[in-house]
């Protein structure tokens, strides 16, 4: 079977500059040369019979079929290559990996603060007899003044 072929010698600048343009519109357009070509062909044609109006849009309409199919078979196809998706399935456990490390890191400084916390608690607490302070609303018989402000007796406070 013989398929009808279109030779065509560009020997001008222009029309080599023709061919670059219409190149660019085809990708644009998200066609293939040869897609674009045959669509301004049809254009072309339709545009000679005005009284042949249907033909033409059917035309128009059979080349935006044209265009939605080759859409939609690169719409279907993944850009992204094996490789691709392996590296960045990895750079994704990388990234689980180190989440759950600074989230180790922070328990563990949580852990060291709640301690840190507790012995000063401790302290504070074996700090309050010494002191003789108020607590729980009962007075403190031996202090003359308020103690926070160096109103005191003149008695030095131990220190532990």
């Amino acid at each position: 079977m013989e398929y009808p072929q279109i030779n065509i010698k560009l020997l001008s600048e222009e029309d080599r500059e023709l061919v670059k343009r219409a190149k660019q519109r085809a990708e644009d357009l998200r066609l293939t040369f040869k897609e674009f070509v045959l669509d301004c062909i049809r254009n072309a044609l339709s545009e000679e019979s005005p009284d042949n109006a249907d033909s033409a849009t059917a035309a128009e309409i059979e080349a935006l079929k044209a265009q939605i199919a080759a859409l939609s078979e690169k719409v279907s196809i993944p850009s992204a290559t094996k490789t691709e998706v392996h590296t960045l399935q990895e750079r994704v456990n990388q990234l689980r990996v180190g989440i759950s490390n600074e989230i180790k890191k922070d328990r563990e400084q949580l852990a060291s603060l709640t301690l840190a916390l507790s012995r000063l608690e401790s302290q504070i607490e074996q700090l309050v007899p010494s002191l003789n302070l108020q607590v729980d609303g009962e007075v403190n018989s031996n202090s003359d003044g308020d103690w926070l402000f160096g109103e005191d007796s003149g008695a030095e406070l131990p220190l532990t």
